[in-house]
């Protein structure tokens, strides 16, 4: 058996998902040939992946662009999806001529469009994979009452309710579509080495924090971030001067994905990825969580309340990241009690699972 899966570069979580399906695939069925169509590095997907796969770096899709990691750059996202939307066949020809070529039992697209398109010219089963998809944040975003907007947007919305299995992992936004296969959440399950990360920290630290803002820049006022006995932070900029409670997160040479789990605290913004992983590991009753507010973007409510649900939580705003005022945040979700427990069950292996018996 063939299994293509086509992977958004529009962020990382979107290959965290798709990896720890493969990685299930992987330990669980090794003669399955895993072939991955993105634009995501190969380099990332070698770290995340314990198993070989063939790469093809071939993709049109890009999500939603965006001026910050909690901004969306509404305008130029929609004269990016119009130009998709004009070269549609174009972009659909590259892909099918790969897929015509490499002849995959099944596409599993997250969560591109064209790809699925692509499978559907050629008469490729499809499943796709993914809380959301892109025609769900057009309609957020760019959905207006000009013709040229309903047209992008019917277009996707009639290649996404073409395919054959729609796998939405907790926590999902909702479409109300009877065709909505609702799994647990995906994610790998973060295993910390404290002992290992500790002897590249100083000898006083006590609690870590970690600030996982995603890809694109956010430049913090380190300058005046709040000191505070015994804590660490790792961070992924130029440090201040004088400042020896931080570590750039790049000198440690540790997985992301350990980082977090070694975390006491973390400071992050709502997105799936980061969201999982921490909730797989609330169980350890360990880790408290700060999340930009992020009120525009459709996930938010789902991801918040997931997360709320699992671990000590609070939104904050920007303007909160300094000073006595994160201070006084950190102090209040440190005294913040734990919820009860509610385990996370293993989305990925579902779906392999329900992939295997529709194959």
């Amino acid at each position: 058996m063939h299994l293509c899966f086509s992977i958004t570069a529009h962020g990382f979580g979107h290959g965290a998902i798709s990896c720890s399906v493969i990685n299930r695939l992987m330990r669980f069925y090794p003669h399955i040939k895993i072939s991955l169509m993105t634009l995501l590095p190969k380099s990332y997907l070698d770290s995340r992946l314990t198993g070989g796969f063939d790469y093809y770096e071939l993709g049109s899709d890009f999500g939603m662009l965006m001026s910050s990691p909690i901004g969306i750059d509404i305008e130029n996202s929609r004269q990016k999806y119009q130009l998709l939307f004009d070269n549609w066949q174009s972009c659909v020809d590259s892909e099918k001529k790969l897929l015509a070529t490499i002849k995959p039992d099944m596409l599993i697209s997250n969560i591109s469009p064209i790809s699925l398109d692509a499978a559907h010219q050629l008469g490729i089963k499809t499943a796709s994979v993914a809380p959301f998809n892109w025609a769900q944040i057009y309609q957020a975003y760019c959905l207006d009452n000009n013709a040229e907007t309903k047209a992008v947007y019917q277009k996707m919305h009639s290649v996404y309710q073409a395919v054959g299995q729609v796998f939405k992992p907790l926590p999902f936004v909702p479409l109300n579509d009877a065709n909505e296969i609702e799994i647990s959440s995906i994610n790998d399950q973060p295993k910390a080495d404290l002992a290992a990360l500790l002897k590249q920290l100083p000898i006083n630290t006590k609690k870590i924090g970690l600030i996982a803002l995603g890809g694109l820049p956010f430049p913090l006022d380190l300058q005046n971030w709040p000191k505070k006995e015994g804590v660490h932070w790792l961070v992924d900029q130029a440090i201040p001067a004088l400042r020896t409670d931080m570590t750039q997160i790049g000198a440690l040479k540790v997985p992301f994905i350990q980082l977090v789990a070694a975390s006491d605290f973390i400071i992050t913004k709502p997105g799936y990825g980061t969201y999982c992983e921490i909730a797989a590991i609330a169980k350890y009753k360990k880790i408290r969580v700060m999340s930009l507010v992020r009120p525009d973007w459709p996930e938010t409510p789902y991801l918040n309340q997931f997360l709320r649900d699992r671990v000590p939580f609070v939104e904050i705003e920007e303007k909160q990241l300094a000073g006595p005022v994160l201070n006084a945040i950190i102090e209040k979700l440190t005294d913040s009690d734990y919820p009860d427990e509610l385990p996370c069950e293993d989305g990925a292996m579902q779906l392999v699972e329900q992939l295997l018996r529709i194959k």
